[in-house]
């Protein structure tokens, strides 16, 4: 009333005109030092709580547990419930919303500040795996995996799988060996074509060539005969440079799903006259291989 009428009487003069109301007004009382309420049924509100219990109230608010509090304020934490049920502090199902928003705001938090750490690691655009990158990082490998920046999965780098990488040495030359009573001399096609109808159990080609360095260093090893191509002065057309910068094409097509899967399809689309994904492994060898080459930051040397 008194901002309406722009009257801005002393604090003594507010505070005598409140006692004289309690006590001409039964529904006019006094509620603390200098503090006056109305309370139209009569009934009289109870005071307000201490500076301190409305500290413990919004604390809790905010999804803290009463163990928390406690500790902040040197109480135990049934003291503390006790004052927050008193004085009406929040309920119990607005706390456990509290505490939910609390955990996803604090997972965002950690996601975002692993996803930047990630992205700052890999801004010379050099492929890594998780391994590598939490290593550098400092940070657990389950959490580099899990945040990932999904638009830097390109230069994500995937192990070989279980059974590439289970075969022994013993069991690679085994496998050729075996090939070898089929076909000899043993040409990578037919060690291909026999693994493939299960005449023989072993690693791929890429595999035995990422080993031994190549098909008839590995045959060798085996003492097989290795195959002879029938034309000695074939040239592939494509440099190794030229498959590189083709897979590179494909690995950084924001709309190609960059797996090695998927490779011929994009090629088909997009390159039809490119090699295929056997070509690329056949030159590079594995996947991560290939993403290394083709990801090298220009200038940079083989290691």
């Amino acid at each position: 009333m008194f901002d309406i009428v722009d009257f801005n009487p002393s604090e003594n003069d507010v505070s005598l005109a409140g006692r004289a109301l309690v006590k001409s007004d039964e529904n006019f009382f006094k509620v603390g030092k200098n503090a006056f309420v109305w309370a139209p049924d009569g009934t009289p509100p109870p005071p307000p709580p201490p500076p301190r219990v409305i500290a413990m109230m919004e604390l809790r608010r905010s999804g803290r547990t009463l163990d928390e509090i406690g500790k902040q304020f040197g109480l135990t934490r049934e003291r503390v419930r006790q004052l927050l049920r008193k004085h009406g502090g929040p309920d119990s199902a607005s706390v456990r919303q509290a505490q939910i928003e609390r955990v996803q705001s604090q997972e965002q938090a950690d996601v975002m500040s692993v996803s930047t750490a990630i992205r700052d690691l890999l801004g010379d655009m050099t492929p890594r795996s998780v391994a590598e990158v939490a290593t550098r990082i400092g940070i657990e490998s389950v959490e580099v995996a899990r945040c990932w920046p999904e638009d830097l999965g390109h230069l994500r780098l995937w192990g070989a799988s279980a059974a590439e990488n289970r075969w022994s040495d013993q069991e690679i030359m085994d496998a050729l060996r075996a090939a070898a009573v089929y076909e000899y001399p043993l040409t990578a096609n037919a060690y291909s074509a026999l693994l493939a109808v299960g005449q023989i159990t072993g690693p791929s080609v890429p595999r035995i060539g990422q080993r031994y360095g190549s098909w008839t260093g590995a045959c060798e090893a085996a003492g097989v005969e290795p195959g002879r191509t029938v034309r000695s002065d074939y040239q592939s057309k494509w440099s190794d440079q030229d498959i590189a910068n083709i897979v590179r094409q494909y690995l950084l097509d924001p709309s190609a799903p960059n797996s090695a899967h998927r490779f011929d399809e994009w090629r088909r689309e997009n390159v039809p006259d490119g090699p295929s994904f056997q070509t690329v492994r056949n030159r590079f060898g594995t996947w991560t291989a290939t993403k290394r080459r083709a990801l090298k930051p220009m200038g940079a040397r083989d290691e």
